[in-house]
């Protein structure tokens, strides 16, 4: 069985003691200890460490015993004597890797330029509703009167919320369904199409450029323009920028 998460153990040392005797074969100054440094991982790539056990082995007549059966001396010789192992820088690689991520996110995040077009859209997505009507916003009835009548009950169609916007010879349609990840990935370009054929069936809106986009409850899974089509867990909602013209340049 493969284990994608878990706890693993590596050797990171190992000394003798002095002064101490095996109790089985009643031998002196043989005992050798090992430490093992414990670590989580994802993957087999340790996350952080969890830890160190240690094993104790007489050199003399190889009998070894584990951390929890040292007598009380051995045990007080282990713990003065134990900081000669050092745990390996690797245990921490994990931690690492999502601290410099963290710091490159961050910094990206500061240094990026940011769309100002987003608020546009979050705007409009706040005037979707769940029942538009002719005269508030005719194409976006009409979809909803086809969903209605073709959508399946176990999607709550009445909970769909739905909002159209024209602007010259663009079009704006958004739509959330939020039972939409129900719905396998194949087969949700579908819901793509009935919203093409639905527009197109009107010849004022046939030639327009057409930005579609469809989300779950959070995210937006399709997206549909004119140069392209997403369909993904998380679609990039940043194609529908474009609807609002071009990024405006910043003044210097």
């Amino acid at each position: 069985m493969i284990y994608i998460f878990g706890i693993r153990a590596t050797r990171i040392g190992s000394f003798d003691i002095k002064n101490s005797k095996c109790e089985f074969c009643e031998t002196g100054d043989t005992q050798r200890i090992t430490v093992f440094g414990r670590y989580t991982h994802i993957f087999w790539i340790p996350i952080f460490p969890v830890g160190k056990k240690a094993v104790a082995e007489c050199t003399y007549c190889k009998r070894t015993i584990g951390q929890k059966d040292f007598s009380p001396e051995l045990r007080n010789l282990y713990k003065q004597n134990k900081s000669k192992v050092k745990r390996p820088f690797w245990h921490w690689l994990g931690l690492g890797v999502i601290g410099f991520l963290i710091v490159l996110i961050s910094i990206i995040g500061l240094n990026g330029e940011t769309d100002p077009r987003y608020k546009l859209l979050d705007k409009d997505e706040e005037l979707m509703q769940e029942n538009p009507t002719m005269e508030t916003d005719s194409i976006s009835y009409k979809i909803k009167q086809v969903f209605d009548e073709n959508v399946a009950d176990e999607l709550n169609p009445e909970d769909f919320k739905y909002y159209s916007k024209v602007s010259g010879n663009k079009l704006l349609v958004l739509i959330q369904i939020p039972k939409l990840k129900k719905i396998k990935k194949e087969d949700r370009i579908e819901v793509l199409n009935m919203i093409e054929m639905i527009i197109n069936s009107d010849q004022n809106l046939k030639e327009k450029e057409k930005y579609i986009g469809v989300k779950g409850r959070f995210t937006y899974l399709l997206i549909k323009t004119p140069d392209y089509t997403g369909n993904s867990i998380v679609a990039y909602s940043d194609k529908l920028y474009d609807f609002y013209g071009a990024m405006p340049v910043e003044k210097k």
